[in-house]
C-alpha cells in the first residue's frame, strides 16, 4: 500500500466494466479502501444499501442515467459525498455539477496520469472529511440553543435550525423560502440584511444587537461561501432580554449607590465640620462663663457637648465601616488587643489573652471593633470585669487544626438570649450614656471582613462574641 488513507467504503459506478474494475481494484490494493463496483446506474437506486458507503464515484456519460441524474436521485435519499468522473472536459457540465452540489468533478485523463489513482484517492478522502465536518457542524447547529438561520442577501431564508422553528412556533418547511421580513418587523429584517452585507463585504463575522418590542437580541452575521455563487449569510441570534434588564437594573442600582454615597459624604461633612465647629464654640464660651456659682450648670453643658461628640464619632464610624476591606495585613492578636485596651477607659478591669495567633485583617478597623466591645462590656457592668480573648471552635475544641475563629468574652452579667439579635440593631442600647451604635459598628466591621458573629454566654456567665470564618494562623 502506497498511501496512508483511512479505510473508506467506496461505491464505483461506471458503464465500462474495465474502468470500474480498474478503479475499484486500485483503490483497494494501493489505498486500503473497501470498494464495490456497479456498471448499471439504476441498480444503485434499487439494489444497493447506500448508507453503507462513505463515498460514491460515478462516471458522467452512462446509457440509463448520467452521473448528474444519478447524483440527484441519490441526494434525494441519502447524504453521501459524490464525485463525478467524465471522459470529456465540458465546462457547462462542470458548472452544472457544482451548482447542483456535487462534491467533486474530475476528468478521467487526470486520473489516468497516475496509475495508482493518487489524485482520486486524495479527492475521496477530502470530500469524506469535508462532509463529516459539515454533518458534525449541522448537528451542532441543530442542537444549539441559539436561533440559527441561513439567509441570502436578498432576504430569502434558505435554512433554519430547530431552535428557530420553536421560537416562531412553526416548521422548517414553513420558514424556508420565505423572506426574512415575513417573520420579522421590516426595519429589523432590513437592518439584519444590512449587517449581513457588511459581513460579506468585510469577509468576516459582524456582531450587533437589535430589539423587537421589549425583547433584546445579540446577533452574529457570518458570511458563507456557497457553490451557487450567490452571497448568503448565517445569522446566529440569542435573546438577551433578561441580561439587558439585569444590566439596566445594575446601572440603576449603581446610580442609586452613587446618589447615596454623595448623600453620605454630605452627611459626613455635616457631622465633621458643621456640627463640630459650633461645639468648639460652645466649649470656648463655657470656659469663659464658668464661675463658682454656676459650676454645676456649666458641667452639665460640657457633658452634653461630650455626649454629642461621642454620637458624632460613633455615627461616622458606623457609616465608614460599611465598605468592604480591600487591603489586608497580618497582625498579632496581642498587638491589636493591647492597643485597643489602651484607647478605652477600662478602669480596674483586666485583659487576658488566652491564645496567641495572628489575623489577616485591616488592623485599624479591627482595633475599632475591639474598642467597641471593651467599651460595651465596661459600660454595661458596674463592677470591674475580666475580658478574655482566645481561639474559637464550633465543635468545642481549640486544637491548631480546628480553629473556626476567635472570641472576645467578659465576666460580666451577660446578655439575655431573647435580646441577642436586637443588640446589633442601629440605636439599640440599655445604657443611659450609650449611643446604641457600638455593637452595630462591631457587626459592620465583621461583615466588611466576611466574618460571622455568634453571641453566647461566656464560661463566667458574661457575654461571649465569637467571630467565625476568620483567616488566622
Amino acid at each position: 500500500m502506497t498511501g496512508t488513507t483511512e479505510s473508506l467504503s467506496v461505491l464505483v459506478v461506471d458503464d465500462s466494466e474495465f474502468f470500474a474494475s480498474l478503479v475499484g481494484d486500485t483503490l483497494a490494493a494501493d489505498h486500503g479502501m473497501s470498494t464495490t463496483t456497479i456498471t448499471t446506474a439504476r441498480d444503485v437506486l434499487s439494489d444497493v444499501a447506500l448508507e453503507t458507503f462513505d463515498c460514491i464515484v460515478s462516471d458522467y456519460q452512462m446509457p440509463d442515467l448520467d452521473g448528474l441524474e444519478l447524483y440527484q436521485a441519490v441526494a434525494d435519499r441519502d447524504d453521501i459525498p459524490f464525485i463525478v468522473v467524465t471522459g470529456e472536459g465540458d465546462e457547462k457540465v462542470a458548472s452544472q455539477a457544482i451548482q447542483m452540489g456535487v462534491d467533486e468533478y474530475i476528468l478521467k485523463e487526470d486520473i489516468n496520469q497516475n496509475q495508482s489513482l493518487e489524485l482520486l484517492a486524495n479527492r475521496i478522502q477530502s470530500v469524506v472529511e469535508r462532509r463529516r465536518t459539515q454533518q458534525k457542524y449541522r448537528r451542532l447547529v441543530d442542537n444549539s440553543p441559539d436561533e440559527i438561520s441561513h439567509v441570502r442577501l436578498d432576504g430569502t431564508i434558505l435554512a433554519v435550525n430547530d431552535t428557530m422553528t420553536r421560537a416562531f412556533s412553526t416548521s422548517r418547511s414553513t420558514l424556508v423560502g420565505k423572506q426574512l421580513s415575513a417573520i420579522l418587523p421590516e426595519d429589523v429584517a432590513a437592518d439584519r440584511l444590512e449587517q449581513g452585507k457588511r459581513a460579506t463585504t468585510a469577509g468576516s463575522a459582524v456582531t450587533f444587537q437589535d430589539s423587537i418590542g421589549l425583547r433584546h437580541f445579540h446577533n452574529i452575521a457570518v458570511p458563507l461561501d456557497t457553490r451557487s455563487g450567490e452571497d448568503s449569510v448565517q445569522f446566529v441570534t440569542r435573546e438577551i432580554t433578561l441580561q439587558k434588564h439585569n444590566e439596566e437594573e445594575l446601572k440603576r442600582k449603581e446610580k442609586e449607590l452613587q446618589r447615596q454615597k454623595g448623600q453620605l459624604e454630605q452627611f459626613n461633612s455635616v457631622l465633621t465640620h458643621d456640627l463640630r465647629n459650633p461645639l468648639n464654640i460652645i466649649d470656648g464660651y463655657t470656659e469663659q462663663i464658668k464661675t463658682e456659682q454656676n459650676t454645676g450648670q456649666v458641667e452639665a453643658i460640657e457633658r452634653s457637648v461630650s455626649r454629642i461628640r461621642t454620637i458624632i464619632d460613633d455615627t461616622l464610624s458606623f457609616y465608614q465601616e460599611s465598605e468592604d476591606v480591600e487591603e489586608y495585613e497580618t497582625v498579632a492578636i496581642d498587638i491589636i488587643a493591647n492597643k485597643a485596651w489602651e484607647h478605652v477607659d477600662t478602669g480596674d478591669s483586666d485583659l487576658r489573652i488566652e491564645d496567641k495567633f495572628t489575623l489577616e485583617c485591616s488592623s485599624e478597623r479591627i482595633i475599632r471593633l475591639f474598642e467597641n466591645l471593651y467599651r460595651n462590656a465596661v459600660e454595661h457592668n458596674e463592677e470591674p470585669i475580666t475580658v478574655e480573648i482566645g481561639t474559637y471552635s464550633a465543635v468545642g475544641t481549640s486544637t491548631r487544626e480546628s480553629w473556626d475563629g476567635f472570641y472576645i468574652a467578659d465576666s460580666g452579667t451577660g446578655i439575655d438570649e431573647d435580646q441577642r439579635e436586637e443588640v446589633f440593631e442601629f440605636g439599640e442600647t440599655s445604657s443611659r450614656d450609650g449611643t446604641g451604635l457600638g455593637l452595630a459598628i462591631v457587626e459592620r466591621v465583621a461583615d466588611a471582613h466576611g466574618w460571622d458573629i455568634n453571641l453566647m454566654d461566656s464560661t463566667d456567665g458574661g457575654a461571649k462574641f465569637a467571630f467565625i470564618g476568620v483567616d488566622m494562623e
